[in-house]
């Protein structure tokens, strides 16, 4: 994976959600729960239900964008 870099630009425009990514890379490096959450509750065999961990990240995703509901 290429390594994140922040920078501050003059010319270029950026969108509020473009502050999921770097949300989405602290989740990924630096965060246990969403791995925690799926050992915790894990989908049982043959199911193809969306997993806990799929549902805190969505949410984590929705409250960096200033959205609670």
């Amino acid at each position: 994976m290429k390594r994140f870099i922040l920078a501050q630009s003059d010319k270029e425009f950026y969108t509020s959600h473009s502050g999921l990514a770097l949300v989405g890379l602290c989740l990924n490096r630096l965060c246990l729960l969403p791995d925690r959450a799926k050992e915790a509750f894990p989908l049982s065999p043959g199911s193809n239900g969306i997993g806990l961990d799929d549902i805190l990240r969505s949410y984590v995703g929705l409250l960096s964008l200033g959205q609670s509901d």
